[in-house]
């Protein structure tokens, strides 16, 4: 593997390990105001904070030395090294085209919409 996959290899992994960083903080902030914690223990958010930074660099540690957490990014990065991007060009028409077609849908929906609510109005 090359110097630039290893790059965005373990680009994933502190990503990986920042978000799993960040929602154990949060979840554990949560817990916390629900079992009331923050009165009990004077710097709680300070405790919860350096926790999750423990877990996140111990995450990205054990995602480095994992032999088969590391051969999947690789065969992730190598995969989506072989994909065939749109040019600007191509992805210009494309968005153009969707912005087309949902504008023709919210025209129709509106006007299926003010018939009905024309119709319901002369029933009732």
């Amino acid at each position: 593997m090359d110097n630039n996959q290893q790059k965005w290899v373990n680009l994933s992994f502190v990503a990986a390990s920042l978000l799993l960083a960040y929602v154990l903080y949060v979840l554990a902030m949560k817990f916390s105001v629900i079992l009331d914690f923050e009165g009990r223990i004077g710097s709680l958010d300070k405790i919860l904070l350096a926790g999750a930074v423990a877990v996140g660099i111990g995450s990205f540690i054990a995602f480095t030395k994992s032999g088969k957490a590391s051969n999947f990014m690789q065969e992730v990065v190598t995969e989506v090294s072989k994909v065939t991007w749109p040019t600007s060009n191509e992805t210009v028409k494309a968005t153009i085209a969707v912005l087309i077609a949902v504008t023709i849908a919210g025209v129709l929906f509106w006007l299926m919409d003010s018939v009905w609510v024309y119709l319901i109005g002369l029933v009732i």
